[in-house]
């Protein structure tokens, strides 16, 4: 607005001026005489000054009008002038146009109109490679990867469409299951643009696909160094593929070296609970049992874990209830009140048939968390203290329809399994997860009823395989009840 004032001010003090020009001029005493051919033309001052206006705009006119006339004949001459300008102005604006319908429906999926505005956007030379890489992209979402290919490789030599190029060339080949041709051209695109995390994602996505454990810790190096930000992210991930290359090399019998491996996952990331199971077994089986205990009690005083539970059980299979029992008491110590450690302790109090003890400690997680393991536990409780069937069917039924215990599962596809790095429906990396999982029937999937079992058998997994039979009985018995 300021602006605007300024440009009044400026606009009235000029009119002023020429007013006071002119009046000043029209005041002054005096003619001018011009003489042409013995004949005398007389003028004021502000008439001859007027005359000399006209002149100059006729003379202006008569110049823009010859010059006109000349671009007129050029143009049909085929030279560059103004008027070609002109029309060339004219379509430009409708190439531009055109691109800006095209990114649009790109947008939106309206791959079919994408390709139709491309061609009028082609007008323009100037928009030839934004143009070719909308149009590709077109023809790859409607299924024409042989259109597509063709046109990534004619722009591969164009130093600007070179890394798209090779991008498109990448997806082309994931496509179609060529994961070596495609992990080749990701380095290349690597190596064309070492900061760009685009690059690094994809290469990554491959190697990790091939399985290539050490090529992918490399590119996570690369990506730490690359953000700061997300450096504690791309640890952890890298302590999952040090476990995936640990895992190969057990199962290649290549002990010593895996034991190694794993406690470089651990280091660069302490509360990763399998990489501390691997640990624990790989220690197992060269006889190292306090090793594994070590490893299991650090991750412990981070992040109680069923999982963890279940191997420092493991470590002593022919031990009695009651010895394990005592043998955890130091596990349990200032988690009093997490839900794990009191379902572990229940568990293992079921175990050694201290049946009121048990009760004692899952009375607050029948309120707080009664899902599915939690009410079993109950009826395996009040089975050992001598209660009546119509109770303990009671907890079993509740059981049935209570939400499942926690368990590992894909947050991108909700598939339940054992853990692992990479997901083995839709094979995402780092996806796993602990949580409950959103699945209405505790029996309909995962065995697991209880979160933590011993593998050697007890009264305790009798009682539980008893139960479930009674639950389905239960579950017969009241159907009919419906039908009836």
């Amino acid at each position: 607005m300021i602006f605007t004032l300024i440009r009044g001010f400026f606009i009235l003090l000029l009119t002023v001026v020429i007013t006071y020009f002119f009046s000043f001029i029209e005041k002054m005493p005096g003619s001018i005489i011009l003489e042409i051919q013995e004949k005398e033309f007389k003028f004021s001052i502000i008439v001859f000054l007027l005359m000399l206006l006209i002149f100059g705009f006729l003379f202006f006119f008569s110049i823009k009008t010859f010059q006109l006339l000349i671009a007129v004949v050029d143009f049909f001459m085929g030279k560059e002038t103004a008027l070609l300008r002109f029309f060339k102005r004219i379509k430009y604006r409708r190439s531009q146009k055109a691109l800006n319908n095209a990114i649009i429906a790109l947008v939106e999926g309206e791959n079919q109109k994408v390709l139709a505005e491309t061609s009028k956007a082609l007008l323009n030379p100037d928009f030839e490679k934004a143009v070719s890489l909308i149009k590709a992209k077109a023809e790859e979402n409607l299924g024409n990867q042989e259109n597509a290919d063709k046109i990534f490789k004619r722009l591969l030599p164009i130093k600007e469409t070179r890394l798209a190029a090779l991008d498109g060339l990448i997806r082309s080949k994931i496509s179609r299951g060529d994961l070596v041709t495609a992990l080749e051209l990701a380095k290349r695109s690597v190596i064309l643009k070492p900061k760009n995390s685009q690059s690094l994602n994809t290469l990554f996505k491959i190697q990790v696909e091939l399985k290539d454990w050490i090529g992918a810790r490399k590119t996570l190096v690369l990506q730490q160094n690359l953000d700061k930000k997300t450096r504690s992210i791309k640890q952890r991930q890298e302590a999952l593929v040090l476990y995936a290359e640990a895992l190969k090399r057990k199962m290649e019998s290549e002990e010593r070296n895996a034991l190694e491996t794993i406690k470089e996952a651990i280091k660069k990331s302490p509360d990763l609970v399998p990489a501390v199971c691997l640990a624990s077994d790989l220690e197992s089986s060269i006889g190292k049992i306090k090793n594994a205990e070590k490893y299991i009690r650090s991750c412990w005083k981070i992040n109680p874990h069923p999982d963890l539970a279940k191997k420092f059980a493991n470590l002593y299979p022919e031990e009695t209830p009651q010895n394990r029992l005592n043998r955890f008491s130091p596990l349990f110590k200032n988690f009093n009140n997490n839900p794990i450690v009191r379902s572990i302790k229940t568990e293992l109090l079921i175990a050694s048939e201290e049946f009121p003890a048990a009760k004692r400690i899952i009375q607050p997680l029948i309120k707080e968390e009664p899902n599915s393991s939690v009410l079993m536990m109950m009826a395996s409780i009040e089975k050992g203290l001598g209660s009546s069937e119509e109770i303990i069917q009671s907890w079993i039924s509740k059981a049935f329809y209570a939400p499942r215990p926690p368990v590992w599962f894909c947050e991108k596809c909700n598939y339940s399994e054992n853990w692992s790095p990479v997901c083995k429906k839709c094979k995402s990396f780092d996806s796993m997860t602990w949580g409950t999982q959103e699945i209405n029937n505790v029996f309909s999937e995962n065995k697991a009823i209880l979160p933590f079992e011993v593998d050697n058998k007890t009264k305790t997994f009798e009682r539980k395989i008893e139960d479930a039979e009674l639950v389905q009985v239960s579950k017969e018995e009241e159907n009919r009840k419906n039908e009836n």
